[in-house]
């Protein structure tokens, strides 16, 4: 009986150090999750500087046109 478990605990961890190493070895997956985390910083990256170049412009002008606050010229 003790042989038996032995034998299938021996087994489990035999199969989880081949499943654990075959992860590591496998790079199928690695070049999809860079370019996918790559195009998330440039998107974030090109609305931050929309936002730094056009918010002032959005805000003082277009949003107080809309208000009636804007200054006439």
């Amino acid at each position: 009986m003790l042989g038996t478990l032995d034998r299938l605990y021996i087994g489990a961890q035999i199969r989880k150090r081949n499943l654990i190493e075959n992860f590591k070895e496998d790079e199928s997956g690695v070049s999809n999750f860079v370019a996918t985390v790559l195009l998330i910083l440039i998107a974030v990256l090109v609305g931050g500087l929309v936002w730094t170049f056009l918010g002032d412009y959005f805000e003082n002008t277009l949003f107080k046109t809309i208000k009636g606050t804007a200054l006439p010229k």
